[in-house]
This record gives structure tokens, sequence and C-alpha cells, in this order.
């Protein structure tokens, strides 16, 4: 399988407390591999996502999302419908503790590619921050 494809992300964050919502987009090119039914997305994070510097590898199984994150920031967050999981975000400007519970996890790909909804309530210290939403759709890179 051609392991380049174009990647389409759209992120939307919700915070309680304030009116300025952050709503991110982001196309680029990732490596796509399927290794024994679990697929992997690799891609380096750009500008536009504040995260420069920084590569993310996504693991898809059946029933969940891992992404992880390395580079300028550094952590690793696992997304299962109605759990709760917990990470350490790790940034130029400090360390924090968060919590995950994910609402909806909607996984739907294959060896073509696919897409991937998934809406999660993140704490910071154990104070709920953000109602939050991702969208990946993946897509054979027609070179």
């Amino acid at each position: 399988m051609n392991n380049k494809y174009i990647l389409s992300i759209k992120g939307l964050q919700v915070y309680d407390d304030q009116d300025d919502n952050t709503d991110i987009r982001l196309t680029t090119e990732a490596d796509f591999e399927n290794q024994d039914g679990v697929y992997f997305i690799d891609y380096e994070e750009s500008e536009i996502t504040g995260l420069q510097g920084t590569k993310t590898m996504i693991e898809v199984g059946e029933n969940y999302v891992s992404l992880q994150r390395k580079g300028n920031v550094n952590t690793h967050m696992l997304f299962m419908k109605d759990r709760k999981t917990s990470t350490y975000y790790n940034t130029p400007y400090g360390d924090l503790t968060i919590g995950i519970f994910t609402d909806k996890l909607d996984i739907d790909v294959n060896d073509d590619g696919g897409k991937i909804n998934v809406d999660y309530y993140l704490d910071v210290n154990s104070s709920t921050s953000s109602k939050n939403n991702f969208e990946i759709e993946i897509r054979r890179h027609n070179i």
C-alpha cells in the first residue's frame, strides 16, 4: 500500500468561560499504514497548529484513537468512548495534567483512507476547561 496520503484535520475547542473559541484546520501530507488491522498516521505539525517542530503519530484501533506528540510539545492522549483517561502535557511553557473524557468516537477507516470523528472534554488539573472535537479525513495522495 502506498503510504503517502493527504490528511485533512478540523479541530474545535469551545471554552466554558470564554467567547473566544479555537477553530483549526490543517491539510498536510502524512504516512498512513495498516499493521495487522491497526492504522498508523504520522505527520509533521506546522505553524498553523501552533505546534511547529512537533511530530504527531496517531494510532487507530477498532475502539480507540491514540495521539502521541513528540518535539516542542510532548504528550500521549488516548480516546476511548465513554471513558476518562489522563495524560501529562509537556510544553515549552510548563507541564499540565490533563483529563480526557471521550463523548463520541466514530471510526471509519480502511486501507484506502477514511474518517475519524471525536468529541471529548478536557479538564486541566481536575477543572473542566473545554469541549473539543476533531475530524480527520485520510485520502490517497495521487502523485
